[in-house]
């Protein structure tokens, strides 16, 4: 099945390039009513398409697959319950971005890379993973943005596809590594709104060219 095959490729390539390490972090992706979603404490080097699981959007219901699912799964499907644009989640747990969400920092846009997904990349309050209060907060602060980090936690990237989701999982992880240098140069100086909407533009004929 094609779905799994991509989260499959994604997940291992999420780690391959360090936005995560051990089972830390999680993808899904919806069709319809359906989640498609990694499993619970599976290394991603372990990852095969059978243990994706399918789990149903209304009732939590898991439809197909042997293992436990994601303990993220609340989070996921409030994030696309919310939301119907939304196709697709990645969550990392990428080194300079949590520093950001350790410290309750939002990620100013200092690099047009990150264009899309806000003008800052916000923090939503802290909750224990898995919870139903972290799918609340989640989905409270990611409002109509692509990206959100968790306090203490992690980072939420979203999008239409799942190559996109992933593609803004790891520009924010490339804007905090600017940024945090911002910070040390103690000059950050974050794109306009202008500035923003002109990228984002660009991108349209980036992404189709």
């Amino acid at each position: 099945m094609q779905i799994k095959k991509d989260i499959v490729h994604y997940a291992k390539l999420m780690e391959a390039n360090g936005l995560v390490i051990g089972t830390a972090g999680n993808i899904s992706v919806r069709i319809d009513n359906t989640m498609y979603i990694t499993p619970s404490a599976l290394p991603y080097a372990e990852i095969e398409e059978e243990d994706i699981l399918e789990v149903d959007l209304v009732s939590g219901a898991v439809l197909a697959g042997k293992r436990k699912p994601s303990t993220e799964t609340p989070m996921h499907s409030s994030i696309y319950k919310h939301n119907s644009r939304i196709k697709a989640i990645v969550h990392t747990h990428s080194t300079y971005a949590t520093m950001f969400a350790c410290a309750h920092i939002p990620i100013p846009i200092v690099h047009y890379i990150a264009a899309d997904i806000g003008n800052q990349i916000a923090v939503a309050p802290y909750a224990r993973y898995g919870s139903e209060q972290l799918a609340i907060n989640a989905v409270n602060t990611l409002g109509d943005n692509n990206g959100v980090l968790l306090a203490n936690h992690g980072v939420i990237a979203v999008g239409e596809t799942l190559k996109d989701a992933f593609r803004r999982a790891e520009a924010i992880e490339e804007v905090a590594h600017l940024a945090f240098g911002c910070h040390l140069l103690n000059s950050v100086k974050p794109l306009s709104d202008k500035d923003l909407a002109e990228a984002v533009e660009g991108f349209k004929t980036y992404m189709s060219g």
